[in-house]
Order: C-alpha cells, then sequence, then structure tokens
C-alpha cells in the first residue's frame, strides 16, 4: 500500500499530466464532443473532478466510521456519470476547471484528515483520483492527436 504522501504525489502528478493534454485542446474545442463518444473535454475535466468528489465523500465517511458503507451498484454510478455529464454540457472550460478543483480539493484533504490511511481509504483515493485522471488523459491525448495540425494548444 502507498502512504499517504506517495498518494497525495501520485494524484499531484497525474492531475498536471491531465491538465497537460487538455492545454493541448485549444479552448474554444474543448466543448466539443467525440474525446469519448458524446462527451467533450469540458465534460471530462468535470467528471474527474466529480469522482474525486466522490473519494472525498467516502474518505470522510471512513474518517467518521471506519468505512466508507456498501458499495453503490453499477447502475447507481452509472445515473450519476449520465447526470454529470448533462449538468457539464451548459459549462464552460473555466466553470468545469473551478468545479473540478474544488473536489480535487476535498479529496486531497480528506485524505489528510484520516487519522490512519487504512486499504479501503488509498483503494478509495487511488481509483477515484490518479487512476481515473490517467484514463482521461489517454482519451483526451488521442482526442488532441487528432486534432488538425496549426490548432493544438491553449
Amino acid at each position: 500500500m502507498l502512504s499517504r504522501e506517495e498518494l497525495l504525489q501520485r494524484e499531484e502528478a497525474a492531475w498536471a499530466e491531465f491538465v497537460a493534454e487538455v492545454g493541448r485542446v485549444p479552448e474554444h474545442r474543448r466543448g466539443d464532443g467525440g474525446v469519448v463518444p458524446g462527451w467533450s473535454v469540458n465534460d471530462l475535466v468535470f467528471h474527474n473532478g466529480r469522482w474525486a468528489g466522490v473519494a472525498a465523500e467516502k474518505l470522510t465517511a471512513i474518517g467518521a466510521s471506519g468505512s466508507a458503507g456498501e458499495e453503490d451498484a453499477d447502475e447507481v454510478w452509472q445515473d450519476k456519470n449520465s447526470l454529470w455529464a448533462a449538468e457539464s454540457k451548459s459549462m464552460l472550460y473555466q466553470e468545469a476547471m473551478a468545479r473540478a478543483l474544488e473536489d480535487r480539493e476535498r479529496a486531497r484533504e480528506a485524505l489528510r484528515a484520516l487519522p490512519d490511511v487504512t486499504d479501503e481509504a488509498a483503494s478509495w483515493f487511488q481509483e477515484e483520483t490518479f487512476d481515473h485522471y490517467q484514463e482521461h488523459t489517454e482519451e483526451v491525448s488521442r482526442f488532441a492527436d487528432g486534432l488538425e495540425p496549426g490548432t493544438q494548444g491553449s
């Protein structure tokens, strides 16, 4: 298991990689669908933030009771993804990023607040932050690579 500091460092590095790939997509193209079917860069920025927010909630529960509680069914997670995707469709990049940064910081603070980082806490943090960021970094990278030459960058 990774230590608290290692978890925080991995999260920070993965976030920086994600943001760097987002930066390869011009701001006026970040709302375009197609990064993944039906999703834009803005959607993925907000989505990553919301999942970091889930990590914050689970870590807070672990801190309060020693457990994150029962795992929600896949349908519940799919409903949340759909709700967040619908919400992010009306957001400009700046709003999506600001909201993601808030959720990301909540996750980091929740991890710091734990007296001990249990396997369960480490797993929630890892899966919903840096593992998740890396998955979407690859998708944004492919999207950026597919842009016409001379249109990359903010």
